[in-house]
């Protein structure tokens, strides 16, 4: 898990699902119940480790936090008035165009029971999309084959210029 000071960077590359938790920084009971939330989020982090990506604004810049989700219009207006939640994507925040490329769980209030329950779908979730993927791997790249190629290819002086190195292609 990732107490970071910005959620437009991808933290986990490889991450399968992230998981954004956001909050109203200047309600005290929120700073509370926060901290609930981080342990449980914690013990996700220790469960599922770079399969799932969890983020938690660092206190001192939730105000940056806010600002980037809120040149989201899109997004900024599904958790507006809805907070606090967690937002669930298999996109980093950086590259999501609206609240549709992900869910958007609220807690009902500040009852520790409340995060337990949230969690628990979130868990529940982020079994599927492990599930999913293990069945479905993630392509290696549509123009692997023709990357392949294209570095196996070589400049050389001869009669036309260029050849193949085969045993490059062989290797891959």
């Amino acid at each position: 898990m990732w107490v970071t000071q910005t959620y437009l960077g991808t933290v986990e590359p490889d991450a399968r699902m992230f998981v954004y938790y956001f909050f109203e920084s200047y309600a005290p009971a929120q700073k509370n119940f926060t901290e609930e939330v981080q342990r449980e989020l914690e013990h996700l982090g220790e469960l599922y480790g770079d399969k799932v990506s969890l983020l938690m604004p660092n206190p001192r810049y939730s105000g940056r936090i806010e600002a980037e989700v809120r040149d989201n219009p899109a997004l900024w207006g599904t958790l507006r008035g809805h907070l606090p939640g967690l937002f669930i994507s298999r996109t980093p925040l950086n590259k999501i165009n609206g609240a549709s490329d992900g869910t958007y769980i609220p807690f009902d209030g500040e009852d520790p029971r409340d995060v337990a329950r949230v969690i628990k779908q979130v868990r529940g979730i982020a079994d599927q999309v492990i599930e999913w993927e293990t069945g479905h791997p993630k392509p290696t790249g549509g123009l692997s084959r023709l990357g392949d190629l294209f570095d196996a290819v070589e400049m050389k002086p001869g009669i036309w210029g260029f050849r193949i190195d085969l045993k490059k292609l062989r290797r891959r």
